[in-house]
């Protein structure tokens, strides 16, 4: 659930919801206030401020300003003229739909480049080397997109282990190592069984990188690093997932690209040297897929 909805939906009391509403108004304007002018426009508390903050499972009033700031950002910056939910219609022709999906998969891709940062990175990629074995939790479509994701991981020799039958995730992430850690990722971040496993794991003491939508949610609640998602589809009510599978496929991308640049020309060897000696058979004339001359 985005913030904006957590704050004009959660009963909070009169003295609290004054100072909510006097927040959803001022929107940006909050950015250059502090807690003492905010409390004296809204003829409340500090305490009071704290107070809707711990409310929202924030650990105080500034955190939540933060990410109320940068909701803010995110939706202004990511208006299109394309409903990700249906990005076109039987009147478009074949080349139109292919057109407006391109758009819609761009448009999405910077939107998630968007919300990434340095500091995130570094933290994954820390945790992905560091990690004896890496574990994947999904369901559905999810779990395809995370297999080309284990088959690149794997050929720089990184243990990737996708968890997909539904009956055994959960026996799988109790029997989860400390020396490991976890990807979960879930559009929603509301998955009943994703939500199980990331409790499993938390009482392993397996770090999460979750990989979820804007707003707060149990899954991102849960994670030691949050990557964000295009955030632009319904949940149901769409053609397909377009969108979000463009998000989390880039974002998977983007966490083996810094795994790999970790030990960039040792990788790049082993991976093409590796190539060489078993794809023989792969061979063409155009001078824009032949291969230069062996290592």
């Amino acid at each position: 659930m985005l913030l904006q909805e957590k704050l004009e939906s959660y009963p909070f009391s009169p003295s609290e919801r004054q100072v909510v509403d006097y927040l959803l108004k001022q929107a940006y304007d909050i950015q250059e206030k502090t807690t003492a002018e905010i409390a004296k426009a809204t003829f409340s508390s500090k305490s009071t401020l704290t107070r809707i903050a711990k409310k929202l499972n924030y650990s105080g009033w500034n955190a939540l300003k933060k990410d109320y700031l940068n909701e803010l950002a995110y939706l202004e910056r990511t208006h299109s003229t394309i409903d990700a939910n249906y990005p076109f219609d039987n009147r478009d022709s074949y080349v139109s739909v292919a057109n407006r999906i391109a758009q819609l998969q761009t448009e999405s891709i910077e939107d998630t480049r968007s919300l990434l940062t340095h500091d995130e990175l570094r933290a994954v990629t820390n945790l992905i080397r560091n990690a004896k074995t890496v574990h994947v939790f999904a369901v559905s479509n999810n779990l395809l997109l995370a297999q080309e994701f284990a088959h690149q991981m794997k050929r720089i020799k990184k243990n990737v282990q996708i968890h997909a039958l539904q009956s055994e995730i959960l026996f799988d992430a109790a029997l989860a190592e400390p020396d490991s850690c976890a990807i979960i990722i879930s559009y929603s971040g509301e998955t009943t069984i994703l939500d199980q496993v990331a409790d499993l794991l938390k009482e392993n003491q397996v770090p999460i990188i979750a990989i979820t939508s804007i707003g707060e949610n149990s899954t991102a609640r849960k994670a030691e690093i949050t990557l964000r998602t295009a955030t632009r589809e319904k949940l149901y009510s769409k053609i397909s997932t377009f969108s979000t599978d463009a998000s989390i496929s880039y974002l998977l991308n983007v966490i083996y690209a810094c795994t790999f640049n970790e030990d960039y020309s040792y990788n790049l060897k082993q991976k093409i040297t590796a190539s060489q000696r078993i794809e023989k058979d792969r061979s063409s004339d155009s001078s824009i897929l032949k291969e230069p001359p062996a290592f």
